[in-house]
């Protein structure tokens, strides 16, 4: 999965950090990605590109499927979600999460949040912090 993240980012001319892939498969046949990068402490989403990153995403998909069955056939529980990241630098690194199809949340909005991946990694923007003030606000 590194490799071809690395692949689409050199494809895309931007300047980033790093960039982060999110598989998410629940079980029932539903399943769901997302991808985006950081540059300093900013994340954003790919734009301008949607042809493209929609066949990056769709080979990635395929690959953390493929790794999801591959853990399976060792004897272990399949991870509901799969979140692989890679640097500028080439390092890489893949986290699971085996119960919880909401954990290692990289949207932005999940910033701040306890299920988010990036922890306090990342400055959360004021709006965001403002918006997720509101939901909750809309929830109680």
């Amino acid at each position: 999965m590194a490799g071809v993240l690395l692949e689409f980012m050199a494809l895309t001319k931007l300047d980033w950090d790093a960039t982060y892939f999110r598989f998410a498969s629940p079980g029932g046949g539903t399943t769901s990605s997302e991808w985006l990068y950081r540059k300093n402490r900013e994340l954003d989403y790919f734009q301008g590109i949607a042809q493209l990153e929609m066949t990056y995403q769709t080979t990635l998909e395929k690959l953390a499927e493929n790794l999801s069955d591959e853990i399976v056939s060792e004897g272990r529980e399949r991870p509901v979600v799969i979140v692989a990241t890679v640097d500028s630098e080439k390092n890489y690194d893949l986290k699971f999460d085996y119960k919880n199809p909401s954990a290692l949340e990289i949207r932005p909005l999940s910033l701040g949040m306890a299920n988010s991946y990036f922890g306090d990694e990342i400055v959360i923007d004021k709006n965001i912090e403002e918006f997720q003030g509101h939901l909750k606000g809309l929830a109680s």
